[in-house]
């Protein structure tokens, strides 16, 4: 760039900032900037896109001792974002202190093909549609704060005030096809069970989660099965809220099972005690007529074999790494039942924190449920709904394991097939959709 060029552009940022304009009534002259008085500026308003913030782990609701060593530092953006994205492994902190706490080596979080789309529901929504993060931004966990020489980062957290959307995970393996993830159950998928190993080894997906899941879950099952081998049982049994015809669930809060899970590379998905009611024919009609239609069973679910969670409007959705626990302050600064309340939504939304019966003590607490070292993933409220499977065969069940029907705990059943089927969400070379 010549001289004479560079004055060319001098003069006209100068003949910019002399342009007139007004603001609140008074005019800037043409010779200068007028200064503005104090009432003048509160006369103006504008937004920033940009927002920062720090919270100290003692000045909200339910602070604890993994919240209150800290202060927390927040730069976030006032604004949306949305993805849609394919992610063939997501592997965070493998190895290191956790295969102690867990028991087992491995990773934090460890999910083979991941996808991230927009909902239809509590379904996955069309492929090319976005997840959608509100208000997206970065947490900084801070100890020793007022200590210049002892301060230092304990933890980061990514998170988002609400996400909306669908993630996908692994892909289901049929018949005689090689199993190219799960080896541990063997490498060839062989259906020919409905519960137990060969049921894992057909499917790839969550390996481990280590985080906390506030889950929404229900689901259908046509459960066939010969008691003593001489009664046969075919009935609908359902559990939580269902929106499909063939059973008795309704689709209200009260029927909702919420379920908090939390824990430093989890597995698997269970139910305890969970209550499934029956309708049907034969020995099903008889039970129903003296009231015992309702009985209990034990789900012991792999992970491996749940292929999507629903995130609907999901509050405190964050990702974290910390190298001791913390207790992050969630986004709202106060807690999940006093957030329900101002909003008018306690006995309505469908979340364990707007009931009565289903709450916790996390539900009273401005702060997240401790996050454990390493890599953590925080879901206050994923849905895992409307599960369904026609076709579940128990085979022989003794007189024995019919009595444990009547009463809790239940019948336990380990790895059922769920029938769950992956979301497509790619196109092209991409093969594992």
């Amino acid at each position: 760039m010549n001289k004479n060029k560079k004055i060319c552009n001098v003069r006209i940022f100068i003949a910019l900032l002399m342009v007139s304009y007004s603001i609140s009534g008074k005019a800037l002259s043409h010779s200068g900037m007028v200064e503005l008085e104090d009432s003048d500026l509160r006369e103006v308003s504008g937004q920033g896109l940009f927002v920062a913030d720090m919270i100290r782990g003692d000045e909200l609701t339910g602070a604890n001792e993994y919240s209150t060593p800290f202060n927390f530092y927040r730069v976030g953006m006032d604004g949306e974002m949305q993805l849609n994205l394919n992610m063939t492994k997501l592997q965070l902190g493998c190895g290191g202190v956790n295969d102690f706490l867990s028991g087992h080596a491995g990773c934090d979080i460890d999910i083979d093909y991941v996808s991230m789309m927009g909902r239809d529901g509590y379904k996955p929504g069309d492929p090319q549609s976005p997840v959608t993060l509100d208000r997206p931004y970065m947490e900084f966990a801070i100890k020793n704060d007022d200590t210049h020489t002892m301060r230092e980062v304990v933890g980061i957290k990514i998170g988002a005030a609400t996400v909306d959307g669908f993630m996908a995970t692994g892909r289901r393996y049929y018949n005689g096809v090689v199993n190219e993830e799960n080896t541990g159950f063997g490498s060839t998928c062989n259906p020919s069970d409905f519960v137990g190993a060969n049921v894992v080894g057909c499917h790839s997906g969550l390996n481990s989660v280590s985080g906390f899941l506030g889950t929404d879950l229900s689901l259908t099952m046509r459960v066939k099965a010969a008691v003593a081998g001489l009664i046969p049982l075919d009935a609908w049994g359902c559990t939580g809220r269902t929106t499909t015809t063939v059973d008795e669930c309704g689709t209200s809060q009260d029927e909702s099972i919420f379920v908090d899970l939390a824990g430093t590379r989890m597995q698997s998905l269970g139910l305890r005690s969970a209550v499934l009611t029956l309708n049907g024919d034969g020995i099903v009609s008889l039970l129903q007529a003296i009231g015992l239609n309702d009985v209990y069973a034990q789900l012991n679910a792999d992970a491996r074999t749940v292929h999507g969670l629903a995130f609907a409007e999901t509050g405190d959705f964050f990702l974290s790494f910390q190298r001791e626990p913390v207790a992050y302050p969630r986004y709202a600064k106060v807690s999940p039942t006093e957030e329900f309340t101002e909003q008018g939504l306690m006995g309505v939304a469908l979340d364990a924190c707007a009931t009565t019966t289903h709450d916790t003590p996390r539900c009273h607490s401005a702060y997240a449920v401790p996050a454990n070292t390493g890599w953590w993933m925080n879901a206050p409220s994923a849905k895992l709904v409307d599960v369904f499977n026609d076709d579940f065969d128990l085979g022989n069940v003794s007189i024995g394991g019919a009595l444990e029907l009547l009463g809790a705990p239940g019948f336990l059943i380990e790895n059922p097939e769920l029938n769950f089927h992956r979301a497509q969400n790619c196109y092209g070379s991409s093969k594992f959709c």
